[in-house]
């Protein structure tokens, strides 16, 4: 039996742009996460970041001298806003809108202090 021919090589470097965005959406997805404690819900976090980033007029992005640190703040304002608006917490458990329960989040008092945070 003949070995099979092998492929050529795939050039080892995919675009900037697309390893750019795969990066920060990781960033953002294990940020939200570790805010928020539910998969589901920080992707939602996440995903409305995306959207008020593209949604943006473009002299706005040009404006904005680091994207990524835009991103985090507005992914951080995001997940406190979600936080404050929690589902109402039973016997110290949290139901969320898919009705998984999870431990209670920390009082949104806590979180207060993020309001008067000025934008990035």
């Amino acid at each position: 039996m003949l070995p099979e021919p092998r492929r050529p090589p795939r050039p080892a470097t995919l675009p900037s742009a697309f390893c750019a965005v795969v990066a920060e959406r990781r960033l953002l997805q294990n940020l939200a996460y570790r805010l928020l404690g539910s998969a589901r819900v920080a992707e939602h976090a996440v995903r409305e970041t995306y959207v008020r980033w593209y949604t943006m007029p473009d002299d706005e992005q040009g404006d904005i001298d680091s994207p990524v640190t835009w991103l985090v703040g507005t992914l951080v304002r995001i997940c406190v806003d979600l936080l404050e608006s929690s589902a109402p917490r039973v016997g110290g458990q949290t139901v969320d809108q898919a009705g998984c329960s999870r431990l209670a989040s920390p009082s949104p008092r806590r979180w207060s202090a993020w309001r008067d945070v000025p934008k990035l």
